[in-house]
């Protein structure tokens, strides 16, 4: 009888360890907003691979407002998630989350934009300022005297500032001998299509300048400015962009878009949730690199991203099934 008590509780105690190796690893993934089409892809992406690795995931968006994301990403962390991915509204404000994360012991991924926190797990994003560098890179090239215009999206995105930066590498040079004019320096509030075209629009109704490139933050930001362009420069003038949206794909093919750089959203998306699962079950991530913006360094997995114009849109968007060719030629 006391053998059979002593089996019973090693049975019990074999149970309970098994009920804990297969715990399904809860993974939260706080996210900006819809107002761009590529979060849809990455919500999607990301979930699926969370799901195919066997964990679970958990999908919050506070539609742009930094403050209401800090009350969700908390609210997540005390419901129990074993990892956080964050896309940071704010970069200051979403600090707030990563220091109540570290208090609680849940690891915090900042996903394609950087919170400007020590804090944070590892940093997975495509190199901004290498954007920002191959954006402008382009566009000399085509285009290697004149007046540019940088429209960029909001300070409180270190990624904006961070292409900015990038942008401005390569064009001092050209700003110092005289050959290209900075004619519009522009900021935005937000990563906004209407708030791009409002500015630019001012600023050619003030300046009246006619610019021979503009820069843009991304896709949304190059498509408002190419809708206040007078139509016959349409074409005429170098546009650069990023994210490969399909808008700015069938930009591209007429003519009014000069290019775009595409960060592969699978690549970026599979890559954090592979990593969330590591640190879910609190194993190293591989690969890291030392990553500094200003004073702050931080553990990071960078990828490169890719340029994309009318010359190899099939070989690289519709290739990896980013858009359709349907989508794109209409056939």
């Amino acid at each position: 009888m006391k053998n059979r008590s002593i089996l019973m509780i090693v049975f019990t105690v074999f149970l309970g360890m098994n009920a804990f190796n297969t715990h399904a690893q809860k993974i939260g993934f706080l996210i900006d907003s819809y107002v761009m089409d590529r979060w849809y892809l990455d919500h999607k992406l990301f979930e699926d691979k969370v799901i195919k690795l066997g964990g679970e995931c958990r999908v919050e968006v506070p539609y742009g407002d930094p403050v209401e994301q800090v009350r969700i990403g908390k609210k997540m962390i005390d419901e129990g998630i074993d990892v956080l991915v964050l896309v940071p509204i704010d970069a200051e404000k979403a600090a707030e989350i990563v220091t109540y994360a570290k208090s609680k012991n849940v690891p915090v991924i900042s996903y394609e934009r950087l919170a400007f926190s020590p804090d944070i797990s590892v940093y997975i994003g495509y190199n901004a300022e290498k954007v920002g560098q191959m954006e402008a890179e382009y566009l000399v090239k085509k285009f290697p005297e004149g007046n540019y215009v940088l429209v960029n999206g909001p300070s409180s995105d270190n990624n904006a500032i961070l292409l900015r930066k990038g942008q401005m590498a390569v064009l001092q040079p050209y700003i110092k001998s005289g050959k290209i004019k900075l004619a519009g320096d522009l900021v935005l509030n937000e990563w906004s299509e209407i708030e791009a075209l409002m500015k630019v629009e001012e600023l050619f109704s003030k300046t009246g300048i006619k610019p021979n490139a503009i820069i843009a933050g991304n896709d949304a930001i190059a498509n408002g400015a190419i809708q206040v362009l007078p139509q016959d420069l349409i074409g005429k003038v170098g546009v650069a962009g990023q994210d490969a949206d399909l808008t700015a794909i069938k930009n591209i093919i007429s003519g009014a878009q000069s290019m775009t750089i595409y960060k592969p959203i699978r690549a970026l998306a599979e890559l954090a949730a592979e990593t969330a699962m590591v640190l879910a079950k609190g194993n190293p991530v591989k690969g890291i690199r030392k990553f500094t913006s200003g004073n702050l360094v931080v553990d990071a997995i960078l990828l490169d991203p890719v340029s994309v114009d009318k010359d190899n849109i099939k070989d690289t968007v519709v290739k990896d099934g980013h858009v359709t060719q349907s989508q794109v030629y209409g056939k």
